[in-house]
């Protein structure tokens, strides 16, 4: 993880920052995914299974960079790709996620960490709390309706 993540975390709620920064990530994901179709279609739809601004695979995805590349933070490691991978990966969009993981370890994730360390005890829980609540509930409320077309409109 990040060097602010050691200080950011407290000892009686350790997993508050890991899920605070889960969040942040599964929200930009969501913010990037909304916004990319937009230009793409014209029209700004809810993607993803939840009806949340929320795609946790960009959270957990984003914790896994921040936890297993910490250590490369200091290098840029290239991964040369011939194409596109027999049509099953399209080159530009993992460069696009390559550098947004670069962005991510380098700085992204650092300063992230700092502003949730600097977030009073109690404020940071409540936000941490709220969150977890809301998540739950979209997870139920989706579980018995979801939305698999994208035809929650925003």
């Amino acid at each position: 993880m990040p060097a602010n993540f050691a200080a950011a975390v407290r000892k009686d709620d350790p997993l508050e920052l890991p899920l605070l920064l889960f969040f942040t990530l599964s929200a930009a994901g969501w913010l990037w995914e909304v916004l990319f179709t937009g230009l793409s279609t014209g029209r700004l739809v809810n993607r993803g299974f939840f009806y949340g601004p929320w795609l946790p695979v960009y959270g957990v995805g984003g914790l896994l960079m921040l936890l297993l590349l910490s250590r490369l933070r200091q290098g840029w490691p290239l991964f040369p790709w011939p194409g596109s991978l027999s049509g099953r990966v399209c080159l530009a969009s993992a460069a696009a996620f390559g550098l947004v993981g670069w962005l991510l370890v380098r700085r992204v994730g650092p300063h992230l960490c700092g502003i949730l360390s600097a977030m009073p005890a109690r404020p940071r829980t409540a936000l941490c709390r709220t969150l977890c609540v809301l998540f739950a509930l979209d997870i139920v409320i989706s579980m018995a309706a979801p939305n698999l077309d994208g035809s929650f409109p925003l």
